[in-house]
């Protein structure tokens, strides 16, 4: 259904019919007492104003069949914020009409009230925001919620009544705070002395069950004590014997133990989604009634477990829980202390001996045993034993072999043949250079040889030996610079001077581009044989030796691995990540085909047999030495 809103006005917006449902006079007065009894009760059961406050916000919500309802209230620095939903209609639908009046009411710090219908005018809410005060009449905070009206009247008389719950619940606050203000927690010394002054822990657990069910509104309170996991039960609320045999009693035990196995509160009700089995069963079998158990560990060892059930649908909240925890813990010592305080002579000589006999006959204290001899052989191996010494270290794959090429001379890029990653066998052409130039001056120096020849051959038929020696000089000059042409010409094709891969270079997109002399065009690796450089931390930079040997796995396939040999350790450090470090070399013996150079892996170098108490101490005992001076 579509509410039309008119944010300017209080009276309905509606269109179509005018028919309406019969309209009683007042709201029905059986649910004002309904919720003020239970305001009443939430005064008595709650320890936290702010919580109250929020649980009687609750029952209104629930008791007028609100859609929505939310709650702003402020204790000094304390902001207490909470929001309601109930029936089938979008939280979302509501929330922000209600947030907008209650920011409206706090700004104001005025009640309003606001009614709106249905476009049939079927169907009628008010939207109600009523001012929360406490008992001095200072104004603590603002409720607001939506409930279904019939005309103005009874809008009017539906704020009017949740005003007057609204005092109430001021007057229940008011009750907590003087509670919470005159009556303060007594300390664990007082707690341990009341405690004290009971002959036994079953009369203690008696004692603590009933004033634990009268706090916390239960049905029924257990306590137990738990020596490993077998729990037992020391008191049951409103029972004088307890009886191992009945089903209650065995159902609460059960539920004790698995708390102690779980070691932590555990809380079942309606709510509850799986979870603990024995809760579960205990929770059915109780009528579906909420169950909780908590458990508090003694420093002697022991658990004190307190099992709680409820009448109802309210189930235990965890503050709830965390409050029981809190009363219990400076008692729980006491059960101990008190059962051990009150056993005869006779009785704790019996115990002791039984303890101390079960010990050494159980299964339990023959793996003690067990253990114990094999601590004693692990000492014997650490002091007398020895391991193989070894160091795992960051590396990395290089190729044995590598050559740089570069331009021989300034020239312009004619093609390009190959790039990274291309296999290259010897003589292999990779790229030319522009030789034009070359093959034009090549000709030209041919043609000076001839000419050169021929006026030699003139002189000498003329019997003029000094014009022939010129002529056979300029023979020479013009052979000399044929041979560097030549050879320029034969540079300008760059051919592979061994097999390998190319690994660096690639000039495809510079073609038509002049280089100048040197400028670099390509490196070649030898794919045949490849070492492993490897980065030694200087603590194993005096035991690292050529000759040593180890395992190599690349990170590209760490399930492998492959012998290698230290061939040479290069006496200067270098610096990597902040760490300095030395570099050996490595010889890498069966290399696969698919290793490729820059690949990163683990070395791990050994060392040879070295004591097992010097390889867990040693890395201590430098540090000691070094920083300490010992």
């Amino acid at each position: 259904m579509t509410v039309g809103i008119d944010q300017t006005r209080s009276e309905p917006v509606a269109e179509g019919s005018e028919a309406r449902p019969a309209r009683p006079a007042q709201p029905r007065e059986s649910v004002a007492r309904m919720v003020s009894k239970r305001i009443a009760e939430l005064s008595g059961q709650t320890t936290s104003r702010a919580m109250f406050y929020k649980r009687a916000a609750a029952e209104i919500v629930r008791a007028f069949n609100s859609p929505f309802g939310a709650i702003s209230v402020r204790f000094g620095a304390e902001v207490v914020e909470d929001y309601w939903h109930q029936g089938a209609t979008d939280p979302a639908f509501w929330k922000k009409p209600v947030q907008d009046l209650l920011t409206e009411s706090l700004e104001s710090a005025k009640p309003i009230a606001r009614r709106f219908s249905s476009r049939d005018a079927q169907f009628h809410i008010a939207l109600i925001s009523i001012i929360l005060r406490d008992a001095h009449g200072s104004m603590v905070g603002v409720f607001s919620l939506v409930a279904r009206c019939y005309d103005e009247a009874h809008m009017i008389a539906l704020r009017e009544l949740i005003e007057a719950l609204s005092m109430q619940i001021a007057l229940g606050a008011a009750r907590i705070e003087a509670a919470a203000t005159t009556a303060p927690a007594e300390t664990p010394g007082e707690e341990l002395a009341k405690a004290s002054s009971y002959r036994t822990d079953v009369e203690l657990a008696f004692a603590l069950v009933s004033s634990l069910r009268n706090k916390f509104a239960c049905e029924q309170v257990a306590i137990g004590i738990a020596t490993g996991s077998k729990p037992k039960l020391l008191g049951v609320s409103g029972l004088d014997e307890i009886s191992d045999r009945s089903n209650a009693s065995r159902l609460v035990r059960d539920a004790m133990g698995e708390a102690t196995d779980a070691g932590r509160p555990i809380t079942i009700d309606l709510t509850s989604d799986g979870g603990y089995r024995v809760h579960r069963r205990w929770h059915e079998a109780s009528g579906r009634s909420p169950v909780a158990t908590v458990p508090v560990r003694v420093p002697s060892g022991e658990t004190v477990l307190v099992s709680l059930r409820r009448r109802g649908d309210m189930g235990f909240r965890r503050d709830e829980l965390e409050q029981v925890e809190a009363l219990m813990r400076p008692y729980a010592p006491a059960f101990t202390l008190i059962s051990r305080a009150n056993r005869s002579t006779a009785v704790h000589a019996a115990q002791s001996l039984r303890a101390t006999t079960a010990e050494l006959v159980r299964p339990a204290g023959w793996i003690r045993k067990v253990v114990l001899a094999g601590v004693i052989g692990l000492g014997a191996w650490i002091a007398f034993g020895s391991l193989n010494y070894s160091v795992n270290v960051g590396s990395s794959v290089e190729p044995a072999e590598s050559r740089h090429l570069a331009a021989p001379y300034a020239a312009t890029i004619a093609s390009v043949l190959v790039a990274p990653g291309d296999e290259v066998t010897e003589g292999q052409i990779l790229a030319t250079f522009d030789a034009a130039d070359l093959r034009v001056e090549r000709e030209q120096l041919l043609a000076e040889m001839a000419i050169a020849k021929i006026e030699e051959g003139r002189s000498l038929a003329d019997n003029n030996s000094s014009e022939a020696a010129m002529a056979r000089a300029e023979q020479r000059r013009a052979s000399a610079r044929l041979a560097e042409v030549d050879r320029r010409i034969e540079q300008a094709t760059v051919r592979a001077p061994f097999d390998g891969r190319v690994i660096e270079g690639d000039l495809r997109q510079r073609i038509g581009e002049s280089l100048a002399m040197g400028d670099p065009l390509f490196k070649l690796a030898d794919t045949s044989t490849w070492t492993v450089r490897v980065a030694v931390p200087q603590r194993v930079a005096s035991d690292l030796e050529p000759g040593q040997v180890g395992q190599f796995a690349p990170a590209a396939r760490p399930e492998a691995a492959w012998d290698l040999s230290i061939a040479r350790v290069k006496p200067v450090p270098v610096v990597e990540e902040g760490k300095s470090v030395y570099v050996a070399e490595a010889e890498l013996h069966n290399a696969p085909d698919w290793l490729k150079p820059g690949m990163e892996g683990g070395a791990q170098i050994q060392f040879g047999q070295r004591p097992v108490w010097w390889l867990l101490s040693h890395r201590v005992v430098d540090y000691m030495r070094l920083n300490f001076w010992l």
